[in-house]
């Protein structure tokens, strides 16, 4: 019996460093979408590949197994760490030194953080996508002939307020987007059967960045993430083989590396829309 549980959590093990590999290169992509919005262009670049990734079929089918993956990731990772405990139920009495790393120390711990800062982006953002959340949204001048005409006709003034350029420079007084439009004029102006609109992530990003109490939230998850990641990454490939006197110290320069990288990019993201705007 013992034989086979220890079978087990070999493959738990195993399965969860491919999971965590999968989610890793996963925030690289998403930190480099982000670095879009730093870009001085109204956010065009950013709303290029979001509307990409929520358009594309197999980025649709991408994303169900990234949550699939999320959620295989947070459940052995569980599993895991109960059985660390249970190999362990009697704490020491006297407090001994331990040379573990502090990453590994505090996985659970920093795990739990990092899913608080999941829980908070997805409904910030994915569940404004899904409707499930009120959010800002934006419509292209081209998808106007979808709306209701009565709507239409009956709010003029605030379409075109909607679609007008603030630049009084500018060639063309018609903005090819409207932008940062409220649920009740999205209604008001284009009808409530009307479905050709997205969601305005670049000034729902905005907003966010410029609120200091969830700057400071997410700055400190995001730290969290980083402490996370700098055992997650040698853990991960020490547990598919990568490991021994030789691979062990560059294995876990590149850990500490890839961490730094991404905390980088996720505050600069957060900084940057805080000063720029």
């Amino acid at each position: 019996m013992s034989h086979f549980r220890k079978i087990a959590s070999v493959t738990q093990k195993i399965t969860l460093a491919i999971v965590g590999i999968f989610l890793m290169l996963f925030l690289l992509v998403h930190g480099g979408i982000n670095l879009c919005m730093l870009r001085a262009d109204g956010g065009e670049w950013f709303r290029a590949a979001a509307h990409f990734m929520g358009t594309n079929y197999l980025v649709k089918i991408f994303e169900v197994v990234l949550f699939a993956a999320f959620l295989v990731h947070i459940l052995l990772a569980v599993i895991l760490q109960a059985q660390n405990w249970m190999a362990r139920p009697v704490r020491y009495k006297v407090p001994s030194k331990s040379h573990t790393a502090a990453g590994s120390k505090f996985m659970i711990y920093t795990g739990i953080l990092v899913l608080i800062f999941l829980g908070l982006h997805l409904v910030n953002f994915y569940f404004v996508k899904l409707g499930w959340v009120e959010g800002k949204y934006m419509v292209e001048t081209a998808d106007v002939q979808y709306a209701d005409p009565d709507c239409l006709q009956q709010n003029q003034e605030k379409l075109l307020q909607l679609f007008q350029n603030p630049d009084a420079s500018a060639l063309n007084p018609v903005k090819p987007v409207a932008d940062n439009i409220s649920k009740a004029d999205l209604l008001q102006v284009f009808g409530s059967g009307f479905t050709h609109y997205e969601p305005d992530f670049y000034n729902m990003a905005k907003e966010l960045f410029n609120n200091s109490a969830y700057l400071v939230i997410y700055l400190v998850l995001i730290l969290a993430l980083g402490i996370h990641l700098t055992h997650a990454f040698p853990s991960a490939f020490h547990t598919l083989g990568l490991n021994g006197p030789r691979a062990d110290k560059p294995v876990k320069a590149a850990g500490a590396l890839y961490a730094v990288v991404i905390v980088l990019m996720f505050w600069g993201v957060a900084i940057g829309m805080n000063i720029l705007y």
